[in-house]
This record gives C-alpha cells, sequence and structure tokens, in this order.
C-alpha cells in the first residue's frame, strides 16, 4: 500500500493524518512515513512535521530537503539558493519500501516546489504524488470554502491521472462556523469518494493515533 497524503491548503491537518496512518499501518506490518521537502525549518534541525510522522511509524525522520523561510518551498530553496534535482528527488522516493508507505506533501495540490527556468526542470506537489506511485488522499479543513476547495483539489489530481482513495475533513475550527455542522454531508453527496471525518484526539499520544489511524484504515481502503 503506498498512499500520497495532500491538502487543500497549508495547515489543516496532513502531517495528522498521516501520523495516525502510520501508527495504524504498524498493526499491519511494516511502514515508512516520509517528508520530501519542507519550509520554516531551523538551519540544522529536522522538520517537525517529519519527525511527528517517523514517531508514528516508528523510525528515524525521513526528509528529501528543507529551508528556513516559512515561504513556499519554491521561493525559500530560491532565497537559500538552491535547486532540487528531479531524477534524485524521485529516486528518494521511489527508494522508501514498506508494507505501508505514506508520503506527505507540502501545501495543495499546486504548491510549486521549483520553477522552471533555463537550468532547472519545474517540480510540483502533484509530481511527488506521481512519483509515490500509489493512491492520494486529501485532507480537507471542515470549514466554509470546503466545498469548492475539495471538489477542485479532487478534480486536479484525476486530471493528473492519479486515484483519490479519499476525502479527510479535518475539525480544525472550534468556533460557530456553522458549515461545519453540514459540510460533512454536502461533501459526501458532492463527491463519488469516501468522505471522512477526522476527530479531535491527542496527537502526542500513539493509543488515540491507532485508534484515528484504524478508522481512516476502514474508511479509506
Amino acid at each position: 500500500m503506498r498512499w500520497f497524503v495532500t491538502g487543500t491548503d497549508t495547515d489543516i491537518g496532513k502531517t495528522a493524518v498521516t501520523a495516525c496512518l502510520a501508527q495504524a499501518a504498524r498493526t499491519r506490518g511494516t511502514v515508512v512515513a516520509a517528508k520530501p521537502v519542507a519550509s520554516g525549518v531551523a538551519p540544522g534541525s529536522v522538520p517537525e512535521d517529519a519527525q511527528r510522522i517517523a514517531d508514528a511509524a516508528g523510525h528515524p525522520p525521513k526528509y528529501f530537503a528543507a529551508w528556513e523561510p516559512p515561504l513556499s518551498p519554491h521561493r525559500a530553496a530560491l532565497l537559500a539558493g538552491d535547486t532540487l534535482d528531479p531524477a534524485a528527488l524521485k529516486s528518494w522516493i521511489s527508494s522508501h519500501r514498506a508494507e505501508t508507505v505514506l508520503i506527505e506533501g507540502v501545501g495543495g495540490w499546486r504548491v510549486p516546489l521549483q520553477c522552471a527556468t533555463r537550468e532547472v526542470a519545474a517540480i510540483e506537489v502533484s509530481d511527488l504524488a506521481l512519483w509515490t506511485e500509489g493512491a492520494v488522499i486529501v485532507v480537507a479543513a471542515n470549514r466554509l470554502g470546503v466545498l469548492n476547495h475539495a471538489r477542485l483539489t479532487v478534480d486536479a489530481i484525476r486530471a493528473d491521472g492519479l486515484q483519490v482513495a479519499g476525502v479527510v475533513l479535518n475539525q480544525v475550527l472550534s468556533g460557530t462556523d456553522l458549515s461545519a455542522q453540514s459540510n460533512f454531508a454536502d461533501l459526501s453527496g458532492l463527491l463519488d469518494v469516501p468522505v471522512v471525518i477526522m476527530p479531535h484526539l491527542d496527537l502526542d499520544s500513539p493509543a488515540e493515533r491507532a485508534a484515528c489511524g484504524a478508522v481512516l484504515w476502514l474508511e479509506l481502503l
């Protein structure tokens, strides 16, 4: 099983979903959870998201590149004077082998990792998913606007020739967004893929990660 975890935006719960799936996967056999690129990372530090999903999977953190500025990866890399080698990045992703492989993206589906110039090739989050060679899980925030964001993301993934495993609706708000009461029902009717509600949980608790991940596994398979 190989899954790529993307989102409709940034900071909406991709890492939480990946960590839960990784924790639950440990009862099913070997598992690898990796984060190819990250920004907003202090020099010499391990990306927090990479560390969190690795802890859930039970192995050291795995990431290909990280940059300090909290910007889109393409801009953060540009400021650092770095370039990405598409072949090397593809090879790195493909090298991860286990009964369950989880690759977490960054930001949303169309986030650029590198813009094309005469010297370098363009790379986007969608390329990471293509190189993962698995189905795509979409994480969306349960808030006003999610119907449009989730449907556009699912359409874009399919337009790129990839399979959508399902949409995980993350409960990110504690306020009074009225749409949060109906988004699940609406998305379930508007999409022809599984829609699963991600509950509030203590992400530092292996037991809660495993319980949540087990539900996600059942719904998304």
